[in-house]
């Protein structure tokens, strides 16, 4: 059985432990939002407009369930919505809220248990089966074979054998097919992936192949990614969650389920900082530790108009990237059509420094 998962708090053994496929539900940078989904969220990241579009559509009508997380204002609006027309048949599966908080503590700890405990009893609700020893500990296996291969995928890109659109669409695999199907597809991605081509036909960045690292929104799918190394950039990391922010490969050994959940709960608390639920503070020294272990010598901040949380932390990044000598290129409040536009100015200020770099 298929469980559908918006946002990115589900803690994936739990839901493989109980038999089920976690299938994040990501949505896109492109296309438009019917009348009815954007009345019934109202004023919200456009990314999660075209998620709930998607639902309302059919397109994922074949999901047992469906799990939301409670890790930005949109994603908690998709879930108040999608409540509501479960309740009336609208939907044709359950739907389950899981509110993970970030950060430190007891209390939240213990809260964040309790609530990866409802999330295995729900699961198991849905498809009759109960986690135990045994199930947990194949999911384990299961999962920590996953993240090795990402984490391979991750040395190989900083290493500059594979490029960025290489590695997000090994995450959004990872991230939507069973672990097995998963590690074959990623396999495939490894072993047919060149090096990004340094310039377009265009010659855009005079052929230089600047190592980048992408901030602000999460990128659903591999639009910009796409077009800044078409263009002579190269992306060697990022901090959204569905590429290196993603959850995906952690599992934990123990031999009952609240155990399990007590563990997970401890790992949650030293993930990425999250755009929408963390201090800038915290986010900002997550980016500069990240951009040194990748070696990037640029940063790109490509922020969705009403995207909560990302914008804020721009205040914070300009000091602090500018004393490590990092370059920021950002495009702010991108409308719901305009992530082409956004890219081609990302890609301009990118050309013009480099060219400014490089003259005598």
């Amino acid at each position: 059985m298929r469980i559908g998962v918006v946002g990115a708090d589900v803690p994936r053994q739990i839901v493989l432990a109980c038999k089920a496929l976690p299938v994040r539900i990501l949505g896109s940078w492109t296309g438009a939002v019917s009348q009815e989904a954007t009345e019934l969220l109202g004023a919200a990241d456009a990314v999660a407009a075209r998620v709930l579009d998607e639902i309302l559509s059919g397109t994922h009508d074949e999901l047992a369930g469906l799990v939301v997380c409670n890790d930005s204002m949109a994603d908690l609006r998709v879930y108040y919505v999608l409540r509501i027309l479960a309740e009336r048949g609208r939907v044709p599966f359950p739907v389950h809220l899981l509110d993970a908080p970030r950060g430190g503590g007891a209390h939240r700890r213990r809260f964040v248990s309790h609530q990866y405990e409802g999330l295995a009893a729900f699961v198991s609700g849905v498809t009759g089966q109960q986690a135990d020893a045994t199930s947990l500990a194949e999911a384990a296996a299961r999962e920590a074979k996953l993240g090795q291969a990402l984490e391979a995928v991750r040395g190989r890109r900083r290493e500059r054998v594979l490029s960025g659109t290489t590695a997000l669409t090994a995450y959004r695999a990872a991230a939507q097919l069973s672990p097995e199907d998963a590690l074959e597809r990623i396999g495939e991605l490894v072993r047919s992936a060149a090096e990004p081509v340094e310039r377009d036909e265009s010659g855009e960045l005079a052929g230089a192949r600047v190592s980048v690292y992408l901030t602000g929104s999460s990128h659903p799918d591999a639009t910009v990614y796409t077009a800044l190394e078409a263009a002579g950039a190269v992306v060697v990391g990022e901090d959204h969650d569905a590429g290196d922010a993603a959850w995906i490969g952690n599992a934990v050994t123990a031999a009952t389920l609240d155990e399990a959940c007590a563990q997970l709960a401890d790992r949650h608390t030293a993930r990425p900082p999250a755009a929408a639920r963390s201090l800038s503070s915290e986010r900002t020294e997550h980016l500069l530790a990240e951009t040194e272990r990748c070696g990037a010598a640029a940063v790109v901040a490509l922020v969705r108009d009403l995207d909560d949380g990302p914008v804020w932390d721009l205040a914070e990044y300009r000091p602090a990237l500018a004393s490590r000598d990092l370059w920021l290129a950002e495009q702010l409040r991108v409308p719901a059509g305009g992530v082409q536009d956004a890219t081609a100015g990302i890609i301009r200020a990118l050309q013009q420094n480099v060219n400014r770099k490089d003259a005598p």
